[in-house]
């Protein structure tokens, strides 16, 4: 899976391919790697995913939550696994992202 917060693209293919969507509420750094994996492949070009270095998370994000807010995202999960499609257009069920919360 490609993060969208480290993403080292050549600047003609990000312009080539509309940089991320805008129609995305959630997932749209993995939109965009389809549809970078896609012109990789007809540009004759490789897509890489750097490993040998993973990146370690935060929990600080969940730290503003309450318990209860937090089972309430389990709504996003079952959207992502259920229905992806509402998962990454509905700004309400990605509201962990966009609430305004900061650390």
């Amino acid at each position: 899976m490609l993060s969208g917060a480290f993403i080292f693209i050549e600047t003609v293919a990000f312009r080539k391919l509309g940089g991320f969507s805008n129609e995305a509420f959630g997932g749209e750094d993995v939109e965009f790697a389809r549809r970078l994996k896609h012109l990789a492949r007809t540009t004759g070009k490789r897509f890489v995913i750097l490993h040998r270095h993973p990146v370690v998370t935060s929990a600080r994000r969940m730290r503003l939550y309450t318990a209860r807010q937090q089972i309430g995202q389990l709504r996003l999960l079952y959207y992502i696994i259920f229905d992806p499609h509402h998962a990454t257009k509905d700004r309400e069920a990605a509201c962990i992202w966009y609430d305004g919360r900061k650390w």
